[in-house]
């Protein structure tokens, strides 16, 4: 038994169907091969069977690099504990957890049963942002700046200044915004200060709409940085002190919040890519045989573009990693907007 559920009802939330599990919550799983489905927001992911799933870009990472649909809702879905993730795989297939003959009408699986998972399934669930915690954000502070390496100045700017970060209530997550061209926040994406399930808590707020990310607008630049996650834009920050072009975080390696961000903002000519100097990132930018990367794509569409990343000597994989490597000293890598640029390619 796990918290106040059974083993009963923990094999019975297994039995869900991954696929549907991650359309609901706002993915879209493709196809590619026998019984095997990736998802277009994410495609080092792999799921197997529609029950279990990997990520080859995270493999060895504990519950990152893959598991079951408790796993899945834990990393991608808001789900905050192993406990939580089984209430809301039950809530799925239309079982409330508080009814003791589950099993019974489960097995009977009449009209009524199916119609339980109809309303559960529903559609997309609805997006409701975590509530912020009052008064100051004394443990989100306390984490960027002392664990992250980050200066005060660059958190500043994101929780007074922009106002896309604060703390959750509830669990004293980080929780960063997403804003559509009008203001209106369409993505929220969490991040924990404490250690949840066995490791840090990631995993976006449940029904965010896929389409954009975490954004910093300059119309008068006609530069974009593109990055996978915040706490690295925020790392880039420090190192880099480039305040003046556009900033999205895609919170993955798809491109759908960089295509959205283009449309919203015509503004833009060139297009740094400054992703993780890893496996997945490079596969991003640079693609593979037969598979076209960001940089030749959007480069095919009129856009410069180039590859932003850490320096490769330095060891490091990302750009907290190496704030964090270099203490937060400046120098070293160039003026901003220029440092470590591996390869450049201009639209025709």
């Amino acid at each position: 038994m796990a918290g106040r559920f059974t083993e009963e009802q923990i094999a019975q939330a297994k039995e869900t169907s991954l696929t549907e599990l991650a359309a609901h919550y706002g993915f879209h799983p493709e196809r590619v091969g026998n019984h095997l489905y990736t998802l277009a927001e994410h495609d080092s992911v792999r799921i197997y069977n529609d029950r279990t799933w990997c990520r080859w870009s995270r493999a060895g990472n504990r519950g990152e690099g893959g598991g079951s649909q408790i796993d899945f809702l834990i990393q991608f879905c808001g789900a905050d504990s192993f406990s939580e993730a089984v209430r809301m795989l039950l809530e799925f297939q239309g079982i409330s957890t508080e009814d003791r003959n589950w099993k019974e009408k489960l097995a009977d699986a009449g009209p009524r049963h199916q119609a339980a998972v109809a309303e559960a399934k529903g559609g997309k669930k609805e997006f409701v942002l975590p509530e912020p915690v009052d008064g100051h954000f004394r443990r989100a502070y306390a984490y960027l700046i002392k664990t992250r390496g980050l200066s005060q100045k660059v958190v500043d700017y994101f929780v007074r200044d922009l106002k896309i970060l604060y703390e959750d209530k509830e669990r004293h997550n980080l929780v960063f915004l997403g804003k559509d061209k009008e203001g209106v926040v369409r993505y929220a994406t969490k991040r924990g200060t404490a250690d949840a399930y066995g490791r840090k808590y990631r995993g976006d707020v449940a029904g965010n709409d896929k389409n954009y990310g975490v954004n910093i607008v300059n119309p008068k630049s006609t530069e974009l940085k593109v990055f996978e996650a915040n706490i690295d834009l925020m790392s880039y920050l420090d190192v880099t002190g480039d305040y003046g072009s556009n900033k999205l975080v895609l919170g993955m390696t798809a491109d759908n919040p960089l295509a959205q961000f283009l449309k919203d903002y015509p503004h833009i000519k060139r297009i740094g890519f400054c992703l993780d100097n890893d496996e997945a990132g490079m596969l991003a930018m640079f693609g593979k045989e037969g598979k076209a990367g960001l940089l030749e794509k959007y480069a095919g569409q009129g856009y410069e573009t180039y590859a932003d990343i850490v320096p490769p000597d330095t060891g490091c994989k990302d750009w907290n990693e190496y704030l964090v490597k270099n203490a937060g000293a400046k120098g070293g890598l160039g003026s901003p907007g220029e440092p470590s640029q591996m390869q450049g390619r201009k639209g025709r």
